[in-house]
């Protein structure tokens, strides 16, 4: 099914559309795309059932060991960044200021994985999330720190307990977070689904299975693969291994024996 001839297609970008249009048709707009339609929006650390009780002794070991490779870092945030990173379970999730960013995610693991149900993209209207918290714009991290510090809102409770997840842009931002055009919301303690919770600041759309290869020729049309996205060896190498045209042949298994 082609981009041109897609009615699923069509149809997914009028749902975007209209579901921009409900979220207040906002100057700003993140996305996260996700391969299957039936997950819902939780970062990692929240999905164990005692991840809050362990973050804070997850956080101190992760920077005793990343300061004898890397350069200390000063902020906590910065560190709690390259713990997303390196997929160290955080309260962060991930969002990208870039919609073909986000459906390259839908659509690519959808297909990755031969996963035959939707995929699902979301909408972000961080401006009006953060107005939950009381908050005027979206934070500056680390840069607002003194304001906004990691560990006395999500472990001491101060100046205020957070009851809603908040939209953050990272200054520190590594090769990759830059080419994805990466931001992220903090979590609080819950484990509610936050699309639910906050239906007016959040939309999800249905990427049908039936769109996925329009989808998947968008991207290639906009030049958006895994070494766009992920600018670094591991990128390049699954680039150059996809792109190559090799084909397996139906050879015997190797004899290693000696």
């Amino acid at each position: 099914m082609g981009l041109t001839t897609s009615e699923t297609w069509r149809e997914f970008l009028i749902n975007v559309r209209e579901a921009k249009r409900e979220l207040g048709d906002p100057e700003v707009l993140w996305y996260r795309g996700q391969g299957k339609y039936e997950h819902y929006l939780l970062p990692s650390l929240l999905r164990y059932e005692n991840g809050i009780t362990k973050e804070r002794n997850l956080f101190h070991k992760f920077r005793r060991f990343a300061d004898k490779i890397f350069q200390v870092k000063e902020s906590e945030w910065e560190t709690l960044f390259d713990m997303q990173h390196y997929g160290i379970p955080t309260r962060l999730l991930d969002w990208t200021e870039s919609f073909g960013i986000a459906l390259y995610f839908a659509a690519y693991y959808n297909n990755l994985k031969s996963f035959t149900n939707d995929a699902a993209l979301f909408l972000l209207n961080p401006m009006r999330l953060n107005e939950k918290s009381g908050k005027k714009s979206i934070l500056r991290i680390p840069r607002e720190e003194e304001e906004f510090s990691y560990s006395g809102i999500y472990w001491e409770k101060k100046p205020f307990k957070a009851t809603a997840p908040i939209a953050i842009e990272p200054i520190f931002k590594n090769d990759r977070t830059a080419a994805q055009r990466g931001t992220f919301t903090v979590h609080h303690d819950q484990t509610k689904p936050i699309e639910k919770e906050f239906p007016n600041s959040i939309k999800k759309i249905k990427l049908p299975n039936d769109a996925i290869n329009a989808a998947i020729e968008f991207l290639d049309l906009a030049n958006i693969n895994e070494y766009s996205v992920f600018p670094d060896l591991a990128g390049i190498s699954n680039y150059l291994k996809n792109t190559s045209g090799l084909k397996r042949g139906n050879l015997p298994t190797p004899n290693f024996r000696r």
